[in-house]
């Protein structure tokens, strides 16, 4: 048997995430091993994908501790009553509202600890991966703003990106500008393009470790 399988888990929407996360992690201290842990990062299809995998994900995970991590998208509201949807049957305790240090709660079903992180502060609207990941651009940077207007004049021109992805097309810009252009978010994290402690990474990284129970 994959010993990965009895380790505590956390589940995210794509590899983009997947390897985001690992790579800040890493830079807070935080080494995993995808066989070795001590948590597993599993990469789930999409927001559908993590939201369906909270209920057998959580029943599996008796007396190991089990995160989500998924963008709000276009509403945080909506996205957290998702999420309580999916976990109400399993003996949780759920807020009325996503709190703002993320969802940290207890299973009596289960003996568990539960997670749940909503990219990328659990209160921006219209919030994804991209949106932590621009707080990691460096202070007074005097590209990302002109990774900006780059964007923008590209899409005048014709470029066909579409508007949700608006901030990843212009954090790919950036990046493209940068020593080695073209690297992913994992990738610039480990290279250190990209700092590594803003109020929202640490905040993040409070959560992981609480939830399960790193120091």
């Amino acid at each position: 048997m994959n010993a990965s399988l009895e380790l505590p888990t956390l589940y995210v929407e794509g590899i983009s995430d997947q390897h985001t996360i690992i790579q800040l992690l890493a830079r807070h201290g935080v080494a995993l091993d995808k066989d070795t842990g001590p948590v597993v990062i599993k990469a789930a299809k999409g927001d559908r994908g993590v939201l369906s995998s909270m209920r057998t994900a959580t029943r599996a995970s008796v007396l190991r501790p089990v995160g989500f991590v998924i963008d709000a998208d276009d509403s945080v509201i909506n996205r957290w009553q998702a999420v309580c949807e999916h976990l109400k049957e399993i003996g949780l305790a759920l807020p009325s509202a996503a709190p703002r240090q993320g969802f940290i709660g207890d299973s009596i079903d289960t003996g568990s600890q539960i997670g749940v992180w909503i990219m990328p502060d659990n209160q921006t609207d219209e919030g994804r991966l991209e949106n932590l990941v621009q707080t990691l651009v460096p202070p007074q940077d005097a590209l990302l703003p002109l990774a900006r207007e780059s964007t923008e004049k590209a899409r005048s021109v014709g470029a066909v990106f579409l508007p949700q992805d608006t901030l990843k097309a212009q954090l790919h810009c950036w990046l493209a500008w940068q020593q080695e252009p073209g690297l992913s978010f994992g990738t610039a994290l480990k290279t250190r393009f990209f700092r590594h402690d803003s109020r929202v990474a640490l905040d993040f990284v409070r959560w992981f470790k609480a939830l399960y129970l790193l120091k």
